[in-house]
């Protein structure tokens, strides 16, 4: 039986876990674990987590499809996940001048070209440059990790909480065969990977009472807005981000600013720019780790170990999900029959 240890208790280390061979032995193990009080130390549980079109090497755009597919069928077989199915537009201003220039072009069930003169800003402002929609998916990520948690724990995986690790090589006591390195951050500031590509920075969205039950994504020069609606009332409004060593912006600053864009995107579903006519039930802040120019998903000989990295996905966790589960998995495979 294949020992692994995962390095890593958020959407990606799970989605891992669940993609491998069912005679593994798994152990996740985790410094902050689903179902814990909210923290600002780990990302899965603060994202918006909808799927929308990242772009990048062909090899992830097919995991950011693999993921999307994935997560449809699980939104059919296990509602209780709160994974839902739900059409998102994604407005051009810039990046595209037709929608055929979009890698996604046509590999997405749902595609379609839309009219971008429905996406003017305001009197005198030009056109965006390509409005395409498509069926993606949306869920709730406090809902959603710790479904999948005892899921796997049902399923034999078994969870472990240590104290923060400062190497890779902290972990070769546990005896696995492979270690998987899905520790996001962290990957900027183990020993033993140190990786300089990795970055970070500050995200802000706000939950707020709304029926809005689509998705809808902006691509601008200056801002990147987003708005996916949770089909259970609520509604995310997201698109700002700023480095870490930043102040903290003002939650009053934060949804002033995010309301602005709903309305002037969506005004039929957010009439006024006003947040004061609004419900909002939380402000969620996350750090997310990004790593240029590629999501880092190779294998690798580290001291004594056979380590698989999985982290950088930015924006991406849930983007990217079981889309890069089952790459891993395919690198595990490799590591496990080359012995």
């Amino acid at each position: 039986m294949t020992k692994i240890t995962i390095l890593g208790a958020g959407v990606t280390g799970m989605s891992i876990a669940s993609q491998l061979p069912k005679d593994c032995d798994i152990t996740i193990v985790a410094r902050d674990l689903p179902g814990d009080a909210p923290s600002q130390d780990w990302s899965s549980p603060w994202a918006c987590a909808g799927w929308v079109a990242l772009g990048g090497s062909a090899r992830e755009q097919r995991m950011q499809l693999d993921a999307l597919s994935f997560c449809r069928k699980l939104a059919a077989s296990h509602p209780e996940s709160s994974v839902r199915i739900n059409e998102l537009t994604d407005v051009y201003d810039v990046g595209a001048s037709s929608s055929s220039e979009l890698w996604y072009h046509n590999r997405i069930l749902g595609y379609e070209t839309v009219d971008a003169a429905g996406f003017v800003l305001g009197e005198g402002e030009k056109y965006p440059a390509v409005a395409v929609k498509y069926s993606s998916f949306v869920l709730t990520p406090s809902i959603f990790l710790s479904w999948l948690r005892g899921r796997l724990e049902d399923a034999g995986v078994k969870f472990q909480r240590i104290a923060a690790v400062t190497s890779l090589a902290d972990l070769e006591y546990l005896g696995h065969d492979v270690l998987i390195n899905a520790s996001g951050c962290a990957s900027s500031t183990l020993e033993d990977v140190k990786d300089e590509q990795v970055v970070t920075d500050r995200t802000y969205v706000t939950l707020v009472k709304s029926a809005y039950d689509k998705s809808f994504v902006r691509r601008s020069a200056t801002e990147y807005t987003y708005i996916f609606g949770r089909h259970d009332g609520t509604t995310v409004l997201g698109g700002i981000s700023e480095p870490i060593q930043n102040e903290v912006k003002l939650s009053a600053t934060i949804r002033a600013d995010l309301v602005r864009r709903a309305n002037a995107n969506l005004p039929d579903h957010f009439p006024s720019a006003n947040p004061d006519d609004y419900e909002f039930i939380e402000d969620l802040v996350g750090i997310r780790p990004l790593r240029l120019p590629v999501v880092r998903v190779e294998k690798e000989i580290l001291g004594r170990q056979k380590v698989v990295h999985a982290y950088g996905t930015t924006a991406g966790g849930y983007i990217y999900s079981f889309g890069i589960a089952r790459e891993v998995a395919r690198l595990v495979d490799e590591f496990v029959f080359d012995t």
